[in-house]
């Protein structure tokens, strides 16, 4: 993915993830607005298209925002730049 075009979406300025737009690879950047600037994260792994990625060192237990809101709790540390997901995701029930 070509550094600058972006790929991601920020829904909110507090959301701990972005949504990806296409398929991210490890090596590739994350380009997503945040307020009116274009911020960047390095992808730790592949990403599905329309899957979320991390933006900063999330801990185990700790809340994951998204829509400004948390969507669940981490199960197991989830370094910056990797997939959220299921596997290591806990939505509340």
């Amino acid at each position: 993915m070509t550094s600058g075009t972006i790929n991601a979406i920020l829904i909110h300025s507090r959301d701990d993830v972005v949504t990806v737009i296409a398929e991210l690879r490890e090596g590739d950047q994350a380009v997503f607005y945040k307020n009116e600037e274009i911020m960047q994260v390095p992808v730790a792994e592949t990403i599905p298209q329309y899957h979320k990625l991390a933006l900063r060192d999330i801990t185990k237990t700790e809340p994951i925002r998204k829509y400004g809101e948390i969507i669940g709790e981490a199960t197991q540390d989830i370094p910056r730049g990797s997939h959220v997901h299921e596997q290591n995701l806990d939505s509340p029930k």
